[in-house]
């Protein structure tokens, strides 16, 4: 299941490249500029993750705030903000706010931190060693075994250097794809990267499935370049070695 994010603005601008770092890291994100439809939804998007651009919205993210706050469970609020007083600092704390940003947004500085805060809010502990990437439907990326008897082909949710998550839904699945089977040749295309690998599946639920790499045999060098362009647009040059 993918993180959720809710990202509040009234400048389309402020919010585009917070939705498109997140969107990007696999978040199923929903921009909105009206206070009030982002309030009365919250209970349909249940969102991880709040990002508010409190310019001009004092009253609001203070209402925000404190509702979340009094909610057990509810989502991580940060406030992207232009300036932000000491005492409004302090009133942050006490309403429970989780991060505040100042602006502008940086990808490669804020993006990390955000995802971060999102796990938190999840009880999730990032144990990844690199990000996993979102793969667009309109790209047609798919997984095709080539194990005798394994026809099926199953389109791609998100990409990672080290394995991938699968969509079952299209497709009757066989026991291929059980958590703990092991598929010594399966094909993975991507754009121009075209992957052969043998591949451990790794957990399997109602949807989708998630697979490791457990040998790359062709394709790793273009794998690898394909997804630091994609890092790069996500998170800025990579930085410090970290968890995902």
């Amino acid at each position: 299941m993918s993180l959720r994010a809710v990202i509040l603005g009234k400048i389309l601008l402020v919010r585009q490249p917070i939705a498109q770092s997140l969107s990007a890291l696999d978040f199923e994100t929903f921009e909105s500029s009206d206070f009030a439809e982002v309030i009365s939804h919250l209970d349909l998007t249940s969102p991880s993750l709040i990002v508010m651009d409190a310019d001009g919205m004092s009253r609001e993210w203070r209402t925000l705030a404190a509702g979340l706050g009094a909610k057990q469970g509810a989502a991580a609020l940060v406030l992207v903000t232009s300036r932000f007083s000491f005492s409004e600092a302090h009133e942050a704390m006490a309403l429970k706010v989780a991060g505040v940003i100042v602006k502008p947004f940086r990808s490669d500085q804020h993006t990390a931190r955000l995802l971060d805060l999102a796990l938190r809010q999840m009880n999730i502990r990032a144990r990844r060693s690199s990000p996993r990437f979102v793969v667009p439907a309109t790209m047609n990326a798919e997984l095709r075994l080539s194990e005798p008897g394994g026809k099926d082909v199953f389109p791609l949710k998100n990409i990672s250097e080290g394995g991938a998550r699968i969509d079952t839904g299209a497709v009757s699945v066989s026991s291929l794809i059980d958590p703990g089977a092991f598929v010594p040749l399966a094909t993975l295309s991507w754009g121009e990267v075209q992957l052969e690998a043998a591949i451990d599946v790794v957990h399997k639920d109602e949807h989708t499935a998630g697979i490791r790499f457990s040998r790359i045999f062709d394709g790793g060098p273009k794998l690898l370049r394909a997804l630091k362009e994609r890092q790069a647009k996500a998170t800025g040059p990579q930085g410090i070695k970290r968890k995902w």
